[in-house]
């Protein structure tokens, strides 16, 4: 009775253990990227559908570029996270336009918001307007020098510091505003890090990126209150503009026509060729995509602008709206393997399922077969390769992992499909003959068998020795007889 009623806690206590345990584990973070069919003037890429978080298309991702003017979207959360009231008045002084004007000719000629030193009216709203639709390189420098009290420098190391809390790995600024020097660069893995954290936390700045014009206030260049315009062609919807695209909102873009590198001189001469990135987000039909484009060519061969990233981007959301569907991959009712099971009372084998349905984006003409699966059974197994009962419906007995051309789309929890009771009969028999191997109870028989052979030769002699006692008492009284 104790031993079945020790079995009856195990039971409860395994009880608990999967309710806890029977929760899935899943993971669909990474995905698996698919090559688009089409040619691509970016030299990078980072394409995620923001539903799933599911990775669609990636190309160099991890590889270093230049963001430009996409350092703004850092230099906006800073300020942002660091400004409870967007009509905040901010100081414009000539620190933060002097570095235009010292040399470098890649700060030479930046482009502005048409904000004037000096002007009183300017708040912060204005700032981070002029920042990521007019994409202002004062407006990045304004920010910081109001931001980090007089000190622009320490704003960058905000920057900086913000980067590495997001998660980006790959990343360094050296300014505000994206203009060409050697220490400000990233990915396109992080600047989608960085994206994606203002599409998620901060919806304001989203808002702004969406603006087509806005009014900033009067200064010394413009006597009135003026309008700018949104440089990302992607969502201006004016004029004849071949390059708008119904589906698509902000974010930023960033693209320098040229750049220089100082020679052994220290001059700054050495001639580099210009390139434009973006990152934009696009939704039809109910599915929703991140795009980063970085390292498209500035101007073709007969030195032409050639808007590559626009081109790229357009392409790459239409190639994914048209190939892609929400497919089921696996459902609760597949079988995916099944375990032996010892001592079971009315099954000798457990059937696994996935503890939940899993369905993804895949290619509309993908055949599902092309997907392996590989299962890993964690559950303790005894020497004949068999779980021992009793085994409870839902109970985790390892893992399924779903793969496409070898890389990861999914991980999930298998379970059993059915309850499988402990055969009390087969238990108490298998503890019986447990027991009889034991060393020491084997010992134990062959002492009483060599007990129980004593007893009967000494029971043999004692008969024996009585035998001869009472003949000879016989003998003796026969003798008394005759007398």
């Amino acid at each position: 009775m104790r031993i079945i009623r020790n079995r009856r806690i195990q039971a409860v206590l395994m009880s608990i253990v999967i309710l806890i345990a029977a929760l899935p584990l899943m993971t669909a973070r990474a995905g698996a990227a698919f090559t688009p069919d089409i040619e691509l003037y970016s030299s990078a890429y980072y394409m995620v559908n923001l539903d799933l978080e599911t990775v669609i298309a990636a190309k160099n991702e991890n590889e270093r570029c230049y963001p430009a003017s996409i350092t703004k979207l850092m230099t906006a959360i800073v300020a942002y996270e660091n400004c409870s009231d967007l009509s905040m008045p901010m100081e414009v002084t000539y620190d933060c336009t002097n570095e235009f004007w010292e040399g470098d000719p890649n700060k030479e000629g930046a482009g502005t918001a048409g904000i004037a030193v000096g002007q009183t009216n300017l708040t912060m709203k204005d700032c981070l307007y002029g920042l990521l639709i007019k994409s202002g390189c004062e407006a990045g420098n304004i920010i910081g020098y109001n931001i980090g009290k007089g000190d622009i420098s320490a704003f960058v190391d905000m920057m900086n510091k913000k980067a590495k809390e997001i998660g980006c790995t790959g990343t360094h600024f050296g300014n505000t505003h994206g203009l060409w020097q050697e220490d400000n660069y990233s990915t396109p893995y992080d600047l989608y890090l960085i994206a994606r954290y203002i599409y998620d936390k901060l919806p304001e700045l989203v808002e702004i990126s969406n603006t087509y014009e806005y009014t900033m206030p009067a200064n010394a260049y413009n006597p009135s209150p003026y309008s700018i315009y949104n440089v990302n062609s992607l969502i201006n919807n004016v004029g004849d503009n071949p390059y708008y695209y119904e589906f698509a909102s902000g974010l930023k873009t960033g693209s320098m026509g040229e750049y220089y590198t100082k020679d052994g001189n220290g001059a700054w001469t050495v001639y580099h060729p210009g390139f434009a990135n973006i990152v934009s987000t696009a939704s039809q039909n109910g599915f929703n995509y991140m795009l980063v484009t970085c390292g498209a060519p500035y101007t073709d061969a007969d030195g032409n602008r050639l808007n590559g990233h626009f081109k790229d981007s357009i392409a790459l959301y239409k190639w994914a709206f048209r190939t892609f569907d929400m497919r089921e991959v696996i459902n609760e009712n597949t079988i995916v393997a099944s375990v032996k099971v010892d001592m079971g009372e009315n099954a000798d084998v457990a059937i696994l399922k996935p503890a939940a349905a899993f369905s993804t984006l895949l290619p509309k003409d993908l055949d599902p077969a092309v997907i392996q699966q590989k299962v890993t059974i964690t559950a303790d197994k005894n020497s004949n390769d068999a779980v021992v009962a009793p085994v409870e419906k839902g109970q985790v007995m390892g893992t399924l992992e779903l793969l496409l051309d070898g890389e990861s789309l999914w991980t999930s929890n298998i379970v059993a499909s059915q309850s499988i009771e402990l055969s009390q009969f087969e238990y108490t028999m298998r503890m019986i003959n447990s027991i009889f191997d034991k060393w020491w109870f084997r010992l134990c028989v062959a002492a009483l068998a060599v007990l129980i052979i004593a007893d009967v030769i000494l029971n043999a002699v004692q008969k024996a020795r009585i035998a001869r006692i009472e003949a000879r008492r016989a003998r003796k009284a026969n003798i008394r007889n005759k007398w």
